[in-house]
């Protein structure tokens, strides 16, 4: 039976657990993810070496779904619709809110741009927020995969209505990756997971409005933001789709997109790998998941955004229970086994619980959709 409650928690939690999962695996290689833990892994394991989440719980998030949480904050704040204020006060919250996971994990737009932003917010010197994120002259800055990582909430608010969610995606991503290439990845993804939330959709419709999203996304980029070097992302996804679908099974595919296109944290192969690990495993969590985590690179950020969709299509109840215990285990800040009914608040800087959270935001889609 269709729930659009579950499917929203489900995004959430499976975005959390994706991040979690492959957060042990982070900048290795496939073969050094064989060698340290003896084979592929197959759940939730010990960060321990990690430098990107070293002193983290098994299962523990990283930046990418403390972002993300952030991010659901302010949508809910302002009942689904941002501003530029809005999305840049978010990520601003997020430096204070989350002191282990800023400046260790941010990345190469992050890092600077908290440092920005915070400088003109108290002393109204600089450049406002959507001129930052045009900010450029540094590499990977504008172009990195955190543009994608902590775009849910932008979709969930807006099932179906791909739209209204590129207008919110556009919002949120122009404060920190204005650049084409950003805009394009962060909305292929958010429009993903708006069609997932449908209650008739397939991997089929999924990928489709990706790809819509995509193509809308750059040519919005193109008029609003700075146009960055590097390829297009709309021929990384493409291509990441029909690996998956000419790979005699899930593990060549990855081994084709690991090969042709890479694994590293720019939003191009980024979005590439994702889709094509997501048609690959035809959107089942567990294996979409598992997928992102050994496939080597930027795994939890591809666990996070992989997680985001096939936690949308999926929904909560299809995770194993075992799962959800284990993940709860490591992030009680975010997630409780309990079905008491607990209030949120967004004016709680503590207060983060996935189910409340998701709560609030199905009320809100109810009366948007």
């Amino acid at each position: 039976m269709y729930d659009l409650y579950d499917r929203i928690l489900g995004s959430l939690v499976a975005a959390g657990m994706g991040d979690g999962i492959g957060g042990p695996t982070e900048a290795m290689s496939r073969a050094e993810i064989l060698q340290r833990f003896g084979g592929p892994i197959e759940g939730f394991v010990p960060p321990t070496g990690n430098f990107y989440c070293e002193g983290n719980e098994t299962g523990e998030v990283t930046d990418d779904t403390s972002q993300l949480v952030e991010v659901a904050k302010a949508v809910i704040k302002a009942n689904g619709d941002l501003t530029v204020e809005d999305a840049a006060d978010a990520l601003l919250a997020w430096s204070e809110n989350w002191p282990k996971h800023y400046p260790r994990n941010a990345g190469p737009t992050m890092r600077e741009w908290v440092v920005d932003y915070k400088k003109y917010k108290e002393t109204g010197i600089g450049e406002g927020p959507i001129a930052l994120g045009k900010v450029g002259m540094k590499y990977g800055r504008g172009i990195s995969n955190g543009c994608a990582m902590r775009v849910s909430p932008a979709a969930l608010v807006n099932p179906g209505n791909l739209e209204k969610t590129i207008e919110n995606t556009v919002t949120l991503t122009r404060v920190s990756h204005g650049t084409q290439h950003a805009i394009s990845g962060a909305c292929a993804v958010a429009c993903a997971i708006s069609e997932a939330l449908t209650e008739k959709a397939d991997v089929h419709s999924i990928l489709k409005a990706g790809i819509y999203g995509c193509k809308r996304g750059e040519e919005i980029g193109k008029q609003i933001g700075r146009e960055a070097y590097g390829p297009r992302v709309l021929p990384r996804l493409l291509r990441g789709i029909e690996i998956a679908y000419a790979a005699d099974d899930p593990y060549q595919a990855s081994r084709m997109l690991e090969d042709e296109i890479g694994c590293n944290g720019d939003i191009q192969p980024s979005v590439g790998v994702v889709f094509g690990l997501f048609a690959a495993n035809d959107g089942d969590i567990q294996k979409c998941l598992l997928a992102a985590a050994n496939i080597g690179g930027d795994t939890d950020t591809f666990g996070c955004i992989i997680g985001m969709i096939c936690g949308a299509y999926k929904g909560f109840s299809t995770i194993p229970e075992e799962w959800k215990e284990k993940f709860a285990a490591g992030n009680p800040r975010m997630f409780s086994m309990s079905d008491e009914e607990i209030p949120f608040s967004v004016d709680r800087a503590a207060d983060m619980q996935f189910k409340p959270m998701a709560k609030a935001i199905y009320e809100i889609a109810k009366k948007r959709n």
